[in-house]
């Protein structure tokens, strides 16, 4: 148990891809129709680009901060108390990202799939899973996501490819028809969701020994999810229709009811199905072993598999009662959770990198 997992750059890249693209395919075309319409394509590309500049910053305290998870960062720039304070918060958001991740699978099966079924069945079905993998260890998730890539690209390219018959050009314009404010808000919550949750994955990248597949996994995993984004947002526009596309809940789900070709080929929706559940998965394991870990390293615990079930539980229960409805959970989600995200994950580390770069210096005057 004491044993230190190890996972590849490949496994890294696997990891930051299917954590970014996550609820990120499903929710947030749905809300870059609704904001921007026919410009939600400039949005997902000016957030791809700012989710750039983010990575650049976690780069900086990763370096910075060599084999340290974010926990131990929190302790080391600021202190025992002052850091385990902060801690707590990064295990708050932990806590409610897992909670808000549980929700967007139970709204979607509950509303697409299976309405007949309780949203709390679902939640403990998929904790029961998360917390089998992350018992087995961070490294066998990432060997996992490894084999299932495939099961997430192949159904991510049949969905784009069988819809191209249907798409129509003039679908997308006025082309640059641009406004300030859609395009500020839009591409803000591009960067919320997925790339300032991208803070979290700093629980996993001790496991990966060389700072340059971190590097690379990292800039080559947020530029593959926002391209992922950035097409099936195009796709959405393409198809349906900016005004159409706005007015549904999922709209990329949509686009697996649209594909019709003759006879044969109608209503794959279940692609979209594959892709989204397969990648959401190991989004919430991901955050549910930051929290595990990071509950471990607060109360150095030498052990923290007792944690699972614990653990679970309180997510099961919190995703179910904290949010009183899907609208509710909507609007919370779009208007406030980016900017708690941008203060935890952009002020607090920018503090973080600051303090280490004045430690380092004061050690090499002296």
């Amino acid at each position: 148990m004491n044993q230190k997992e190890v996972i590849s750059g490949k496994q890294f890249f696997t990891l930051i891809y299917v954590f970014s693209i996550g609820s990120a395919v499903l929710v947030v075309p749905t809300v870059l129709l609704a904001v921007a319409r026919n410009t939600a394509w400039v949005c997902a590309i000016i957030g791809t680009g700012s989710g750039l500049l983010f990575a650049g910053l976690l780069l900086g305290l990763i370096k910075k901060y060599p084999q340290s998870t974010l926990i131990d960062i929190a302790k080391k720039s600021c202190g025992k108390y002052v850091g385990g304070i902060i801690s707590v918060l990064y295990l708050l958001v932990m806590l409610l990202e897992g909670s808000f991740l549980l929700r967007d699978i139970s709204n979607f099966m509950t509303t697409q799939i299976v309405p007949e079924t309780y949203s709390s069945w679902i939640h403990i079905l998929i904790m029961i899973a998360v917390m089998y993998a992350a018992y087995l260890g961070i490294e066998v998730v990432g060997r996992t996501s490894e084999i299932f890539l495939p099961w997430v690209l192949v159904p991510f390219v049949l969905l784009i490819i069988l819809n191209i018959p249907q798409m129509k050009i003039e679908r997308i314009l006025p082309l640059f028809y641009l406004k300030a404010d859609e395009i500020y808000i839009g591409s803000f919550y591009f960067l919320s969701n997925p790339f300032l949750e991208l803070i979290l994955i700093l629980m996993v990248t001790p496991h990966v020994q060389k700072y340059e597949h971190v590097k690379k996994g990292l800039l080559y995993g947020v530029v593959a999810s926002g391209f992922t984004i950035i097409i099936v947002t195009l796709s959405c526009i393409l198809v349906l229709g900016a005004n159409i596309a706005s007015m549904y809940l999922y709209p990329t789900y949509l686009l697996g009811k649209m594909i019709s070709i003759g006879q044969t080929i109608q209503h794959i929706e279940v692609l979209v199905a594959i892709i989204w559940m397969l990648s959401i998965f190991f989004k919430i394991t991901i955050v549910f072993y930051g929290l595990k870990k990071g509950l471990g390293q607060l109360l150095n615990l030498n052990n923290t598999n007792f944690l699972n079930y614990p653990i679970g539980l309180i997510l099961s229960a919190t995703a179910y009662y904290i949010i009183p409805n899907t609208t509710y959970f909507g609007y919370f989600v779009q208007n406030y959770w980016p900017y708690y995200l941008f203060i935890l994950s952009v002020l607090i580390p920018c503090i973080f990198l600051v303090i280490g770069i004045f430690k380092w210096k004061s050690v090499t005057t002296q």
